[in-house]
């Protein structure tokens, strides 16, 4: 294995002992990992951090053990990624070159054998998604959807890939489907069903969605939403309904047997990103541009402005903007980084904001390296990238204080992603939205 290109990489005292301590709260077994074993049988595992390194045909992404604390393997890039997701299950990390049409894929090597958790060196596997630039994820339960803008000018029509942790066990995905026109657009996976933009001619913007049924290894089109949606951008799921963003609020669909139930909650701005959580019952929903957030109650089909500025200012007197934004595994907390460094904590219960923290002292200016923002799914802890700084800063979700230092780097990182073991359940969507901004 090469050397490691990370110099002085480490963990503050304070981040290992709450990584230590979230391991002993689970008593069904040690969490030490041995070094250098190929098939450990350890029964709780705290993760491990999918991180990439930019420098075109030099390019690498990192795997770091939270458990071990310490860089663990990686891994040359044939092309620079410019984003990171996890896969459902949090096995695999899919490392996305939007500007090179493909998705390499990485195995964590963390996994569950019936009662136990494998912890294997991680690998990238032996083959890669393909289409034209690949921009929306996706993830819904154990499903994700994966979505390629295609490119009008080439008559490359846009595309998207359902897939699962199994399917890329099995070195696959489960079903793809072309659409009829190239537009920068979103695919939200439903069990059966897949819900898809689409739009009225090749470049324009996505106006609509259509419903795409999975027969074995294809889809078949049952047909579009009545309901209008134009300049679509963004969209979730909370288990019973989904929701979209439009330029004149939000759409929401509600399956019901054979059919769905819809309804538009009309908004006064442009909605271009959705999140929701199952265990959530409002949808959080930002417009563009300006970043006003609204609390969407689907039950109701109402929209409530949240204030989580607070009166937050940036240097020139004008209001800050949201550059990162994400909930946790749970739903309980809404976290926004804003343009001046500062973190806006809110509790979704009430939409009110628990606290703001000082997080990045400088802030890449637009079309550099964006800070990005992951959960861990196997503790309350939160993970953003510091690009200007070259570090990764965590954040202890039950006392909402910064630990004292930071994970260290050679390098600005771009993406990040969590891999590893959710404690409860697999419906923990590791990026909330698919840290596009090309509203």
């Amino acid at each position: 294995m090469k050397s490691f290109k990370i110099s002085n990489l480490h963990v503050s005292s304070l981040l290992a002992a709450t990584l230590l301590l979230a391991a002993c709260n689970n008593d069904t077994g040690s969490t030490t990992l041995p070094g250098g074993d190929d098939h450990d049988h350890d029964h709780e595992h705290t993760g491990r951090l999918v991180f990439t390194e930019a420098n075109g045909s030099n390019s690498r992404v990192y795997v770091y053990d939270l458990t071990e604390r310490a860089s663990i393997a990686d891994f040359a890039l044939t092309y620079p990624a410019t984003a990171v997701h996890a896969s459902p299950e949090a096995r695999y990390a899919l490392l996305v070159q939007r500007d090179n049409d493909q998705v390499a894929l990485l195995d964590s090597g963390i996994s569950r054998h019936e009662d136990h958790v494998h912890t294997n060196d991680p690998a990238m596997l032996g083959f890669i998604l393909t289409g034209v630039r690949p921009t929306h994820y996706r993830i819904n339960g154990e499903q994700a959807a994966l979505f390629y803008d295609g490119d009008a000018g080439a008559a490359n029509l846009s595309r998207f890939q359902l897939l699962t942790d199994e399917s890329l066990t099995a070195g696959g995905v489960v079903a793809g489907q072309t659409l009829d026109t190239a537009h920068h657009g979103i695919a939200e996976p439903l069990g059966e069903l897949v819900l898809a933009s689409h739009s009225p001619a090749n470049g324009d913007p996505a106006d609509g969605i259509t419903v795409y049924e999975l027969h074995g290894d294809h889809f078949h089109d049952e047909g579009s939403l009545a309901t209008a949606c134009p300049g679509l951008h963004g969209g979730a799921s909370n288990g019973a309904f989904s929701a979209f963003g439009c330029e004149d609020g939000v759409l929401l669909a509600e399956l019901h047997g054979d059919h769905f139930h819809e309804a538009k909650v009309t908004v006064s701005e442009r909605i271009a990103l959705v999140l929701g959580r199952p265990d959530l019952p409002r949808f959080a929903a930002f417009a563009y541009p300006g970043y006003n957030l609204y609390a969407i109650d689907p039950e109701t089909a109402t929209a409530e402005e949240i204030d989580w500025r607070d009166g937050a200012t940036d240097g020139d007197g004008d209001p800050v903007e949201a550059i990162q934004y994400g909930l946790d595994p749970h739903g309980e907390h809404l976290l926004i980084l804003d343009n001046t460094g500062h973190l806006h904590v809110l509790d979704t219960t009430d939409w009110q904001r628990e606290t703001r923290l000082h997080l990045l002292d400088s802030v890449p200016p637009s079309g550099g390296t964006s800070p990005v923002l992951a959960f861990s799914g196997a503790g309350d802890l939160a993970f953003i990238t510091d690009p200007a700084e070259r570090a990764i800063r965590v954040l202890d979700l039950e006392t909402l204080g910064l630990l004292d230092e930071a994970i260290e780097l050679d390098f600005a990182p771009v993406g990040l992603a969590w891999t590893g073991l959710a404690e409860s359940d697999h419906d923990h969507d590791h990026d909330d939205e698919d840290h596009d901004h090309e509203h």
